[in-house]
C-alpha cells in the first residue's frame, strides 16, 4: 500500500485560447455548456500538475480510483454580450486551497483582450464504496496531496457558503415549491461522463431543460451558482423544482427517492 505524499507547488496556472465558432457559441451568446467543460478540464489538469502527474487520473493510497468531484461551481459573466462568432476567447485558470480537503480553481474569461467574467470551481476527492453504484460516493484522500497556495477571500467565501448550503439543504427544499417544476430523464450517452457519473455541466443543462419545458422562455445567463450534493444512476429521472422571482431562479434537483442532488441559483440578463 502506498503512503500519502505531499506535493507543494508554486502558483502558475494554465491558459488556452479559442476562436469562437459554432462549437463555442450557443443560442444566446457563449455556450455555458462548452465553457463549463473547458473550465472543468483545466481544473483537473491543474490538480494533476500540482501532484506531479502527467494525466488527470487519481488514486487513493490503496490504489483505487478517485475523482476530483465538484462540490460547487460559481459562474459570473460581467459582459455576456462580448463573446461573438469569430472573436478570440482566452481562459486562464489557477489552482488554490479552499479549506480542508478542497481545491478550487479560478478561471478568468476574456474576449479579444477584454474581461468578460470568471468561473470558480471547488472540488473534493471522492470514490465509490460500491463500485457498481453512483449512490455510494464517499470522500477519500488521494495518494498524493496537492498543496497549492491558499485561496483569496472571494474564492474561500464561495467554498464556505457552499458548505453551509449543503448543511442547510433541507431548508432550501422547503423554500422551493413542489408544484413548479418538471421531471427530466438524463441520457447516458449525453449527460454522463467517462467515470459513469452524471457530468457536472449536465446538472445545469437539466435545470434549463425543466425551466424551458415549463416557461418556454430563452434567457441569457448572467450568473449561475451550483452546490452539488449527490449523483444518480443511468435510467433514473430527476425532479427539478424551482422558484422564479423577477430575473432569478432558485432550483432544487432530486433523485427518484427524493434525495438531494443539487441546489442552484441562476440570474438571467434582461
Amino acid at each position: 500500500m502506498n503512503s500519502l505524499a505531499m506535493h507543494a507547488v508554486k502558483q502558475s496556472g494554465l491558459s488556452e485560447s479559442h476562436t469562437l465558432g459554432m462549437a463555442e457559441m450557443g443560442f444566446i451568446g457563449l455556450s455555458e455548456q462548452w465553457l463549463m467543460r473547458r473550465a472543468g478540464d483545466l481544473h483537473w489538469r491543474l490538480i494533476a500538475t500540482s501532484m506531479g502527474q502527467q494525466s488527470a487520473q487519481f488514486t487513493c493510497p490503496a490504489g483505487e480510483p478517485l475523482y476530483a468531484a465538484f462540490c460547487a461551481t460559481s459562474l459570473r459573466l460581467a459582459r455576456p454580450e462580448l463573446p461573438r462568432l469569430g472573436a478570440q476567447i482566452v481562459l486562464h485558470a489557477a489552482l488554490y486551497r479552499a479549506g480542508p480537503g478542497r481545491l478550487a480553481s479560478q478561471v478568468r474569461i476574456s474576449v479579444n483582450g477584454e474581461y468578460v467574467g470568471r468561473m470558480v470551481l471547488v472540488s473534493a476527492f471522492v470514490g465509490r464504496s460500491d463500485p457498481s453504484s453512483n449512490r455510494s460516493i464517499v470522500r477519500r484522500m488521494p495518494r498524493v496531496l496537492a498543496m497549492p497556495p491558499d485561496a483569496d477571500p472571494s474564492i474561500e467565501r464561495i467554498s464556505r457558503e457552499a458548505s453551509k448550503l449543503a448543511r442547510l439543504a433541507s431548508q432550501q427544499l422547503i423554500a422551493v415549491p413542489d408544484d413548479c417544476g418538471a421531471n427530466v430523464l438524463p441520457c447516458p450517452s449525453i449527460d454522463f461522463n467517462a467515470a459513469g457519473l452524471l457530468y457536472f455541466p449536465s446538472f445545469s443543462a437539466i435545470c434549463d431543460r425543466a425551466l424551458f419545458e415549463v416557461e418556454r422562455a430563452v434567457q441569457a445567463v448572467g450568473s449561475r451558482h451550483v452546490v452539488y450534493l449527490g449523483n444518480t444512476e443511468p435510467g433514473e429521472a430527476i425532479r427539478v423544482r424551482f422558484r422564479h422571482q423577477s430575473n432569478k431562479v432558485d432550483a432544487v434537483l432530486q433523485g427518484e427517492d427524493e434525495r438531494l442532488l443539487a441546489l442552484m441559483r441562476v440570474r438571467f440578463v434582461r
